[in-house]
């Protein structure tokens, strides 16, 4: 139960959430103020989300990635993943490399869902495979999937 309630009843989670990378309104301000972003923030974290049970998932920082960081500890599949991204970037400790989206943030966060049966996880397959599709596809395959209701 959230101890903070809002005027209307609803719950309110208290806390700062921080910031994405980049907010252009924090910049100009920064700027304004004479403010050097280098001093004044502190390096992106990663975000985790908890529900009453626990740790559900952690949002991993993107631009900091590497391919090691984000398939290292995945057993079986990550070596596999791994040792393909492997050899399109140069090494374990190069960037996490640019795919699609959304196939780019559906690899670089299997690791980060604490407690997502592995049945929840396979259900993802046929939107990640439309999704590839339609971004993928001519303007006819566009169309067909907006004419789709969900």
């Amino acid at each position: 139960k959230t101890p903070y309630l809002s005027k209307s009843g609803k719950p309110v989670e208290a806390g700062t959430r921080g910031f994405w990378k980049d907010y252009p309104n924090i910049n100009a301000l920064c700027s304004q103020l004479n403010l050097l972003e280098d001093e004044v923030f502190t390096k992106f974290t990663n975000s985790s989300f908890y529900s009453p049970d626990g740790l559900e998932a952690t949002a991993p920082v993107f631009s900091e990635a590497t391919v090691d960081s984000i398939l290292g500890g995945i057993p079986f599949v990550g070596g596999a993943l791994g040792g393909v991204l492997n050899s399109i970037g140069g090494g374990a400790e190069e960037p996490f490399p640019l795919l699609p989206s959304p196939l780019g943030q559906v690899i670089a966060t299997i690791p980060y869902f604490e407690r997502l049966p592995v049945a929840d996880r396979a259900s993802m397959v046929g939107l990640l495979l439309a999704t590839i599709d339609c971004l993928g596809g001519d303007e006819a395959t566009q169309q067909q999937y907006d004419r789709m209701t969900a």
